[in-house]
């Protein structure tokens, strides 16, 4: 992929990862929920969290996807964002998702693996 197509989607990322700056300080904030059944419990009413739940979930999920297919570089998606917080704050809650949807947010999940493994390769000695 071209240079040109790689910033034009980083930029759209961008874009999509700015729109949602209050889901994103909700998740990281006030998502109070260490497991499915609590997070169920808590926001199954309330269509405004769970809305920011699957906005952040979501804005992972595309950009795992996009990883995964080359789309774009692994170096300069993690040199702008990090799925890391948002994924240790989501994963026992999907865990639990995935009861009943067994894959769902894989590529959230793979994403962050991936951003785990990019850091130890390019920590600095």
């Amino acid at each position: 992929m071209s240079s040109d197509n790689q910033a034009g989607l980083i930029l759209d990322l961008y874009k999509i990862y700015d729109t949602h700056r209050d889901s994103r300080l909700w998740f990281l904030d006030e998502l109070d929920a260490i497991s499915y059944k609590e997070y169920h419990e808590k926001y199954s009413g309330t269509s405004k969290e769970r809305s920011h739940f699957v906005a952040v979930c979501g804005f992972f999920e595309l950009s795992g996807t996009f990883i995964s297919h080359g789309l774009i570089s692994a170096d300069i998606y993690f040199d702008i964002f990090n799925p890391s917080p948002f994924w240790h704050k989501a994963k026992p809650i999907i865990d639990g998702m995935r009861e009943s949807r067994p894959h769902i947010y894989e590529n959230f999940e793979n994403l962050t693996e991936k951003r785990t493994n990019w850091k130890k390769k390019n920590q600095k000695i």
